[in-house]
């Protein structure tokens, strides 16, 4: 017999009880916020579809979400279900959808949910859960915590449409932006390729800015560590350019800089012949300040990361290198 695919459609509102009094969400829902660039949306109409395998289904709502299908707790209970990834999700917030696939009976446990659109203009702020994206043009996400589950799961789709409206915008408001908005409004703009080069030019100026102040400044809203993680996902988005200006960046300067490690150890890791060939143009101060960096906020952390930043430096038989493998040994006590 052919299997059919039930789609079913059903708005959640606010149930409320005898007497206009609410009723309470049962222990087996999942409560949901629909977030739109770091702001979450009061939505009257948002409308969740839910699926797995064939069969799609809208679940019960609830004053804040939705029930739990018993479709779901039952497949998270058998073993040869439960490791299946056939779940998918569509929520809707007025004008705004999300949908993921892929997704396993666990994600749909009681439990919460946060899901969302993410443009560039908050990549550092709402999706502080995972990297931002270093391709497409603006994201959606799900966040899904269960209840007694830690840590939560994340999945994160990229879009590279670029949207026309919130270009337009964006270049209107640009002229009387400042601080960090203004910071925030170059990045945006530069990764959908709207006057490129002078946005990107614009988040440069502002590193040169910021590192020039005295040491142990406190940090404002323009000169903390977002500064970097911009300039780094823009190089990571094929701006070779930005490679030398990051990698010249690198000092004890906590109040700019933060854990700008985490970027050296990632270039370490993923491209280790390019970044030991950028160092030499650097003085020998420089390179050690870049590798203890990439140490002291990431790699003392990671063994298995570490094994194979050291593994592929040994590999380059160069002297830069073993100076960098130096700096690892020591910060990290890593045996060699």
């Amino acid at each position: 017999m052919k299997n059919t695919t039930f789609i079913l459609t059903l708005f959640l509102t606010c149930s409320i009880g005898l007497f206009g009094q609410a009723v309470h969400p049962p222990d087996n829902s999942i409560s949901l916020k629909f977030v739109v660039d770091g702001h979450p949306l009061s939505c009257k109409d948002v409308k969740v579809e839910l699926s797995i395998g064939q069969l799609h289904m809208l679940p019960t709502p609830t004053a804040d979400g939705f029930i739990v299908p018993t479709e779901f707790t039952q497949a998270y209970a058998s073993e040869s279900l439960r490791h299946q990834g056939n779940v998918g999700a569509t929520i809707s917030c007025g004008e705004n959808t999300v949908s993921f696939s892929g997704l396993y009976p666990s994600w749909v446990l009681a439990g919460s949910w946060e899901a969302g659109i993410s443009y560039p203009t908050s990549w550092f702020d709402s999706m502080n859960h995972s990297t931002a994206p270093e391709e497409g043009a603006w994201a959606s996400y799900l966040v899904a915590e269960c209840n007694d589950c830690d840590p939560g799961v994340v999945v994160t789709v990229t879009h590279p449409d670029v949207p026309p409206d919130l270009v337009d915008q964006l270049r209107k408001e640009q002229s009387s932006d400042v601080g960090e908005r203004a910071r925030n409004v170059a990045f945006a703009l530069a990764i959908f390729k709207s006057d490129y080069e002078t946005n990107r030019d614009f988040l440069l100026k502002l590193l040169r800015v910021c590192l020039s102040r005295p040491r142990n400044s406190a940090e404002d809203d323009v000169c903390d560590t977002k500064l970097v993680d911009e300039i780094a996902n823009l190089y990571w988005r094929g701006d070779a350019e930005l490679l030398q200006p990051l990698l010249n960046a690198a000092d004890r300067r906590d109040d700019v800089l933060g854990e700008a490690g985490g970027f050296y150890s990632d270039l370490l890791d993923r491209r280790t012949a390019l970044v030991v060939g950028e160092l030499r143009k650097l003085p020998e101060e420089k390179q050690r300040m870049v590798c203890e960096m990439a140490a002291t906020d990431d790699l003392r952390f990671d063994s298995p990361k570490l094994d194979r930043v050291m593994k592929n430096l040994r590999a380059t038989g160069d002297d830069v290198a073993e100076r960098c493998i130096l700096v690892l040994n020591k910060t990290t006590s890593h045996k060699p």
